[in-house]
């Protein structure tokens, strides 16, 4: 049960996932394309709802710095944005591209389990030979490289390699994130305290809180004792809004475009850095802002409001991922599809 609960901490400090599929884009540049389902078969959209790329592939991840993860029977490779398969289907697991690199396994199950994972680049040759286990307890956001380190997985203890394949930090915690703004948390194990390390390996946030998420526009959403509040990079309390005890997951959100979600009274407003609610609280869930719409339900449903606070999409799908370059995915009885900043489908769902 504490696994579970740690794992599920970690789940909720990144943000929203914005596709289908089970791999996800990790820079920051809007997609151009989007991958669609239908009948079993998978391909590509652009922003105005053409397919663009034929229903071909049996599986499909998001573009990210040019090229996308594409299943084909059971194994992974990499297109183009022509459709054009660049990298051979060789992986029995395959993430987006980050920082020229990408995440690949080789010898794992239809799962992907029991392979070995390692690093290519955009040519497909190794970079960084396949010689890793899974990585347990890490979120897919985590799995490439951020700030030119990622996490690797030694006997279920997490260090950080650089783009060489170089150990840097050594393997020694349980839990952590991926870097960001200079920084990581990290915790030693489900009874220990998180923290943050620099790049060097180097405490510069001693352990302390009962879970730290990473850094966003400066700011970090911690749990300090079972209050909730914000920290900057010294490690100093900046930030303790009203009703700040409680699940710390569930409380509040983290510092995107400005704005963070906060729980009060039951109910899900916006908060801005001086810690004034913004967006009264109104809504039964909320996520982070992205693309200028944050996601919100009501009575069940999904919809999307502003940053003024307006509904502009009514609550009406079971569920919704962030906008992302213009789109956003909609979950409905009927199957994925996306609609536009209006509402208006460019894709009606299909299954």
């Amino acid at each position: 049960m504490l696994k579970a609960k740690a794992i599920a901490l970690i789940l909720i400090c990144l943000p929203t996932l914005t596709s289908s599929s089970h791999v996800r884009a990790q820079d920051s540049q809007p997609r151009v394309l989007f991958s669609v389902d239908k009948e079993g078969k998978s391909g590509y959209i652009d922003n105005k709802g053409k397919l663009v790329i034929p229903l071909i592939f049996d599986g499909a991840g998001d573009f990210s710095e040019g090229l996308a993860p594409v299943k084909v029977r059971d194994q992974w490779g990499y297109i183009d944005e022509t459709g054009k398969i660049v990298i051979a289907p060789l992986f029995s697991g395959a993430y987006e591209f980050s920082e020229g690199l990408a995440r690949v396994q080789v010898e794992g199950d239809k799962y992907e389990m029991h392979g070995k994972w390692g690093f290519i680049d955009k040519s497909g040759n190794w970079v960084i030979e396949p010689q890793y286990g899974e990585l347990t307890g890490v979120d897919s956001e985590s799995h490439g490289f951020r700030e030119g380190l990622a996490i690797v997985e030694i006997d279920y203890q997490k260090g950080f390699i650089d783009k060489s394949g170089k150990l840097v930090i050594e393997p020694q915690f349980s839990y952590t994130y991926h870097f960001s703004e200079g920084l990581v948390s990290v915790s030693a194990g489900l009874d220990e305290k998180w923290g943050y390390i620099d790049r060097s390996g180097q405490w510069v946030i001693q352990p302390q809180f009962n879970w730290a998420c990473p850094f966003s526009e400066g700011l970090a959403s911690v749990d300090i004792n079972g209050r909730c509040g914000y920290i900057d990079k010294s490690g100093s309390v900046v930030l303790q809004p009203q009703d700040n005890v409680g699940d710390c997951s569930v409380i509040h959100g983290h510092f995107s475009e400005g704005l963070s979600r906060w729980k009060i009274g039951g109910k899900y407003g916006y908060i801005d850095k001086s810690g004034t609610v913004v967006i009264s609280p109104k809504f039964d869930l909320a996520e982070d802002f992205s693309d200028g719409m944050a996601c919100i339900a009501i009575n069940g449903r999904w919809g999307f409001i502003d940053k003024n606070g307006d509904i502009v999409v009514k609550p009406r799908f079971q569920h919704v991922k962030s906008f992302v370059g213009g789109l956003a995915l909609v979950i409905t009885e009927a199957g994925a599809g996306y609609i536009d900043k209006t509402g208006r489908y460019v894709w009606k769902p299909t299954r």
